[in-house]
């Protein structure tokens, strides 16, 4: 084996690689490395991140190596071993970038800057508000105020006519009380329950 050519196509190869073959490792990653990191940065995700993907890919098949079935479709089961981490790595940014944004005094969910515009960040903004919603009045108010309509902490103070200490307060509740919650809701946002699926 070790010293014919290698079809990545024929079953044998897959027999091989069950086997254990490094060669025929090596020569699925020199493969496949370049497409998955491709693949990776069409989700969005950076360098660093697409070539983690890449490490990640490749642990999971060699993990599995003994599992693979000599009819399988190679391409197609390391591409969906790619698209489960792309998923879970762009959950897991996003996650990042709420609690960033809840955690800055004065960021605002709605800013185009802080947010690029796109599905999975409106469906995870969708669901922020269905918990403030459910926000004591006050806090409410303020949450809504600042992050849809753009109003400056001066400004709500007015639209309420209550202290900007007491804004500043409030705000400061809704975000606490927001962070809580997606903290407390991490494993069930992981797992895509509360969110439409991404791609």
């Amino acid at each position: 084996m070790e010293n014919r050519s290698l079809d990545i196509h024929d079953e044998k190869f897959i027999q091989d690689l069950r086997a254990g073959s490094n060669r025929a490792f090596a020569l699925l990653f020199d493969h496949y490395a370049g497409k998955i990191y491709r693949f990776a940065t069409k989700f969005g995700l950076g360098h660093e991140d697409a070539e983690g993907i890449i490490q990640d890919v490749f642990i999971k098949l060699w993990e599995r190596k003994k599992s693979l079935d000599s009819q399988q479709n190679v391409n197609a089961y390391l591409y969906k071993i790619a698209k489960s981490y792309c998923i879970k790595r762009k959950k897991k940014l996003l996650l990042e970038k709420v609690f960033v944004l809840l955690e800055t005094e004065g960021a605002s969910l709605a800013d185009p800057v802080a947010l690029e515009n796109d599905v999975i960040v409106n469906d995870f903004i969708s669901l922020i508000y269905r918990w403030v919603a459910k926000l004591p009045k006050g806090q409410r108010e303020v949450f809504e105020l600042r992050n849809k309509e753009q109003l400056s902490m001066d400004e709500i103070a007015e639209r309420l006519n209550i202290p900007k200490r007491k804004v500043e307060n409030r705000m400061y509740q809704a975000n606490k009380a927001l962070r809580s919650k997606v903290a407390a809701d991490k494993l069930l946002l992981w797992a895509g329950i509360g969110i439409i699926d991404f791609l």
